[in-house]
């Protein structure tokens, strides 16, 4: 070596070989001494200072194959790493060949490979093999040689093999350093080395090697200016190919990997979009397809900002939103929503056309639409993005036609609120958006169907109220209250509606469970069996198979499981038992029976008693109890009300609670009156229940003799209610006689309102005082109020009970203390005298008889209509309530109030005709509501007619009750005083629309027979009424509804036959004559026949023709649902009774 100015040389010659052929090399021993010496040397020289002169020899001797191919593997890392130091040393220029490079190049690429073993006594030499090349850029010598492409391959293959996520760092960075000096310094890069990087991106080889991944990423990343024309074109020639091959397999994994290249390079696919938007117009629909889920996912990239890079791009993905292939939509909508998630500010742009996929004319790009919603994640973000629309769409699919379209739109809207409900009492912005979705759900309840019904039980106690992820029932009864107040009011009878269900199904479920356990060998038993089972399987989809599934699961005969099962739905069980014995019960129906789990779940999710249970029950009390101000007071009023109606027994257990003396004295008059509101509702739902204590009874008694009207009236039934008792009723009620002094005005309406509670709950305490009482009552009920009426210029506006003076109040109690008075009484009491007298009250008020239409004489008539009901719902009574009462009745329906005629059609007969507690000679009274101005009241009466009366038959087999009661609709038509002779065209057009909604709430292509011959029988007889002056209206009216029957008939295409069956016709109403002349001769004015037929001939719409007596509207209600005072006697048959 030269002095430390001058140039270096080497200065170890090492003898290397044992001759001068090179072809055997010193022994082995030798041979790493002399190469470990000269690997040394050469790694101090620097390349600026070494004479290169001095390395020819070592130079040439390294390339000698005895060492390059040696059988030892450290020779050969030995001879690399002195053959890597000789080329930094002689860089730039090489003192090889081209071949002699390439022979170089592949004993490197040996070493490399075997980097993997990092346990190896030369791993070191090969990792300084490594740094050499990265930091010497020797890889360019081969990269610049004309045919390098297999040897660049091959570092390509080997380096993405051996890098691993053990390496260190450093390793893995000078690894990504030599192959992108690889990429850069050839003009081309070899496709092999393409096909080997896109390898790198497949799922599989990300799963494999997650080094191997980062590694290609990066290097796409840093090398993105040279490959992008690469990757074009390699996604090219796929497209070319698979449309050759006529097969999409490599096509879908080439948009595979532009996902994941997007994801680690995004700058690789500057070409690439462009393509991708061409392919949203080919005519393939696959392909287009494709390329809509692929820009989709790059457009949801987080961090990348693809579409306002591609603007143009992203307006033509929007466009396929309209593409006429469905499968196209499905996957643009699925996309779309996936946007809310990944890019909220960009998915704003696509509420719109969102909400109008979820409308889509196809069922599959619905269901997707509904399903995508469902699966989002609602975080804050994805709060604000989605839009009103959407939500407010979504709910409408709801009530879609198809039933997969629901059942997805349900499960979403529900899932969607389950993740927002805990911040609905934080946030104001949350609750006007979200907060309406439990009413969208449950007014569901309102079309009926099983299949909806069992969906939204399934989500109620799981998405909406959420209770299993809250552990303490305080807290549960918070989340039921905060849903609950939350519902519209037709929401909340549809929650109603849904608990009335529940219970319908709970004590057809239990009786069947519980002859389950005892059934053996009896043939009584198993008819009851399946009796029970068809009725129950009604009520949910799949009847067929539930009722199957319901006969086997009682040949199982395994009382476990019904046990079990009857623990899920005992009101004694709180939720934790309900879910653990739900779980072991179905746990070994599983292994007794495991296809029957599936088909009975929606029966027992129905049956559960996870939503109303009786340890929220005591919490319900609590906040029902707190000021009116509190935040969940009026909620927890409502539904207790309406457990102690449906469940009675679950307050029954927290009866201390509910009759704790604390809770009638509070200093708010109102909340007293409501807790004695709950009271008097569980005391009618659970008799003999009420308990007894010195201090309630004291404090129901106080309240009696100077309580408001409302507490007087509601204490005075509870202790009615009150087991031995007795006493207490009498003192009170000769308590209260004493207020009819007219020194007490002020105590006479509490007094009568308590008094209407003795005489029908307490009738031996009222007897005492009865003629005392019906003396007086009879000249407050009529002579005054008729001079207050005659004071009255014309109709009063309506005026809710509690706005009416006291004395108003009292002569409207007066009404009802007659009233109760005979309906309390025993059939022995009874005498002609009382039922003249107090019959002939109320028909005068009912009749309006000598009356103006002041606000309390329209409380007086409403009172005594309701109470002839009640009156004729006691059996011994019935015929009290004559056909002229029931002719006076029908008038009321059509009174000139609206509150008047809707409290009683909606709140008193309808009730009243479904629980069956009147007569269905009641039932035509209904369809006198036909010219109601308010629509809401007609669909009241329409559901009421489908859905329960028209079920009700005398027996199996025969006419309905309101398919036999067309007759008696007709005799009170014929009786109607709008029927004017002298004007018989008007009246036809009147009166044929009362027909006309009969026949559309009840004719069917099965009935329509029976009810024209029920029409026709009519000209076979006369009416019993009035000596039968009414009957050729009533042949009139006879032929009218034949008319329209047959007018239906045509317009619907059923045929009309002859009716097989015998029918009679009401005899109290007619009496058969000989009908032959009727027969020949018509009655129904030709005039209307040509009208009527003219106008449906041509479609036209025809003119309504208005009654005489115009029903409007008050002022108060014009527009409005009709509702009735929560205080006032139209909710007589709750609380009031």
């Amino acid at each position: 070596m030269t002095s430390d100015s001058g140039p270096h040389e080497l200065s170890f010659q090492p003898k290397l070989f044992a001759n001068a052929s090179q072809k055997k090399t010193v022994p082995i021993a030798e041979l790493y001494k002399q190469l470990k010496k000269l690997s040394k040397e050469l790694n101090g020289l620097e390349q600026e200072t070494v004479d290169t002169q001095s390395l020819d020899a070592v130079t040439r001797q390294l390339l000698a194959p005895s060492l390059l191919r040696h059988k030892e593997p450290g020779v050969v890392a030995y001879v690399s790493c002195c053959i890597a130091d000789i080329l930094r040393l002689y860089a730039p220029e090489a003192p090889y060949s081209e071949d002699e490079i390439k022979a170089v190049f592949n004993v490197f690429i040996d070493q490399l490979q075997l980097l993997g073993d990092t346990d190896n006594q030369f791993f070191a030499l090969r990792e300084y093999l490594l740094t050499s090349l990265a930091t010497v850029r020797t890889p360019a010598l081969v990269a610049m040689q004309a045919d390098a492409e297999d040897t660049i391959s091959r570092f390509f293959t080997v380096l993405f093999g051996v890098v691993s996520t053990g390496q260190a760092h450093n390793m893995q960075m000078q690894i990504l350093d030599v192959l992108q000096q690889l990429v850069e310094e050839p003009k081309t890069v070899p496709q092999d080395v393409i096909d080997v990087i896109l390898l790198q991106f497949t799922r599989r080889r990300q799963q494999d090697n997650a080094a191997a991944h980062q590694l290609a990423s990066d290097l796409a990343t840093n090398t993105a200016d040279i490959l992008q024309k690469y990757i074009y074109q390699y996604f090219n020639d796929v497209i070319v190919s698979a449309g050759q091959a006529g097969t999409l397999d490599d096509l879908r994994a080439a948009h595979v990997l532009i996902l994941e290249l997007n994801r680690a390079a995004p700058g690789t696919l500057l070409n690439v979009v462009p393509q991708l938007e061409e392919e949203l117009s080919v005519e393939d629909v696959d392909i287009r397809v494709l390329a809509i889920s692929v820009l989709g996912e790059m457009f949801g990239e987080k961090g990348h900002t693809l579409a306002k890079r591609y603007e143009a791009t992203w307006t033509a993905w929007k466009g396929r939103r309209a593409d006429a292939a469905a499968a196209v939509r499905v996957e643009w909508v699925e996309r779309a929503v996936a946007l809310y998630q990944q890019q909220p500010q960009l998915a704003r742009e696509l509420n719109a056309d969102v909400a109008a996929k979820l409308s889509d004319v196809d069922e599959r790009v619905r269901v997707a639409a509904c399903r995508s919603l469902g699966q989002l994640e609602m975080g804050t973000a994805v709060q604000g993005a989605l839009g009103d629309d959407v939500v407010s769409a979504l709910g409408e699919r709801c009530k879609d036609r198809r039933a997969a379209v629901r059942a997805e739109a349900i499960v979403a809207l529900a899932t969607l609120y389950s993740q927002v409900v805990g911040e609905l009492e934080q946030s104001t912005t949350v609750r006007r958006k979200w907060g309406g979705i439990p009413s969208t759900i449950f007014e569901l309840r309102y079309i009926n169907d099983p299949d909806i019904d069992s969906k939204v039980e399934s989500i109620m106690t799981g998405a909406i109220l959420n209770f299993a992820k809250i552990r303490d029932d305080r807290e549960k009864c918070r989340r039921l209250l905060l849903v609950f107040d939350s519902l519209t009011p037709k929401a909340q009878n549809g929650f109603f509606s849904y608990m009335r269900r529940q219970r319908d199904a709970i004590l057809m479920a239990d009786t069947f469970l519980e002859l389950c356990e005892r059934s053996g060998d009896d043939a009584a038993v198993e008819q009851q069996q399946r009796a029970l089972a068809a009725k129950l399987s009604a009520f949910f989809p799949d009847r067929v198979k539930l009722e199957s599934s319901l006969a086997q699961l009682a040949g199982l005969r395994d009382n476990d499981v019904y046990a079990g099962l009857r623990q899920t739905m005992d009101v004694r069980s709180d939720i934790k038992t309900v879910r653990k014995c739900q779980k072991s019960a179905l746990k070994r129906l599983a292994s007794l029976a495991p296809n029957l789990l599936d088909t009975t779940a929606p029966l027992w999710k129905c049956a559960g008693l996870t939503t109303i249970n009786r340890v929220l029950v005591p919490y319900l009390i609590e906040n029902a109890s707190a000021s009116r101000q509190g935040p969940f007071h009026g909620a927890a009023v409502t539904l207790l009300n309406y457990t102690v109606e449906v469940f009675p027994e679950m307050l029954e257990l927290s009866k201390d609670e509910l009759f704790a003396v604390e809770g009638l004295q509070a200093r708010d008059a109102s909340a007293v009156e409501e807790r004695l509101k709950l009271m008097v509702q569980f005391a009618k739902a659970v008799p003999n229940a009420v308990p007894r204590s010195t201090d309630l009874e004291n404090r129901l008694a106080a309240l009696v003799r100077s309580g408001t009207v409302a507490q007087a009236k509601r204490a005075a039934f509870v202790v009615t209610q009150m087991s031995g008792a007795a006493d207490l009723c009498a003192a009170l009620t000769g308590d209260v006689v004493d207020c009819l002094d007219d020194a007490k005005l002020e105590r006479r309406a509490p007094a009568f309102a308590a008094l209407s509670r003795f005489a029908l709950h307490a009738p031996a305490a009222y007897a005492t005082y009865a003629e005392r009482i019906s003396q007086f009552l009879v000249q407050v009920a009529l002579t005054d109020a008729e001079a207050e009426a005659n004071m009255d210029a014309g109709d009063a506006e309506w005026e809710a009970r509690e706005q009416l003076s006291d004395m108003g109040l009292a002569r409207v109690y007066a009404v009802k203390i007659l009233a109760h008075w005979l309906a309390g009484m025993e059939r022995s009491s009874v005498t002609r005298e009382i039922v003249q007298m107090v019959m002939g009250t109320l028909r005068q008020l009912v009749r309006g008889s000598g009356f103006g239409r002041s606000a309390v004489t329209q409380h007086c008539v409403l009172v005594a209509a309701s109470s002839m009901l009640k009156i004729a719902g006691r059996g011994h009574l019935e015929r009290a309530v004559g056909v002229a009462d029931v002719q006076s009745l029908a008038l009321v329906v059509q009174d000139a109030t609206f509150e008047v005629r809707s409290s009683f059609l909606l709140d008193k007969l309808v009730p009243a005709l479904a629980s069956r507690r009147v007569h269905a000679r009641f039932i035509p009274l209904v369809f006198l509501a036909a010219h109601e101005v308010e629509p809401g009241v007609l669909d009241h009466v329409r559901h009421a007619v489908e859905q329960r009366l028209s079920q009700f038959r005398p027996t199996p087999g025969s006419p309905s009750l309101v398919e036999s009661s067309l007759p008696r609709l007709l005799h009170i038509l014929a009786h109607h005083p709008d029927w004017d002779d002298a004007e018989p065209l008007r009246t036809l057009e009147l009166f044929a629309h009362y027909v006309d909604f009969y026949i559309s709430c009840v004719c069917s292509a099965q009935n329509v027979s029976l009810l024209f011959c029920l029409a026709a029988k009519l000209k076979s007889a006369r009416s019993k009424v009035q000596g039968g002056q009414q009957t050729q209206s009533l042949y009139v009216l006879s032929e009218l509804a034949q008319f329209l029957l047959r007018e239906k008939s045509k317009a619907a295409n059923w045929p009309v036959n002859v009716y097989p069956g015998e029918l009679q016709l009401p005899d109290d109403l007619f009496e058969m004559v000989d009908g032959t002349d009727q027969m020949r001769e018509s009655y129904l004015n030709p005039e209307f026949v040509a009208l009527r037929s003219k106008t449906s001939g041509s479609g036209a719409k025809r003119t309504r023709t208005k009654p005489k007596r115009v029903a409007k509207p008050s002022k108060k209600s014009r527009g409005k649902q009709p509702q009735v005072d929560s205080d006032s006697d139209a909710m007589d048959e709750v609380s009031d009774n």
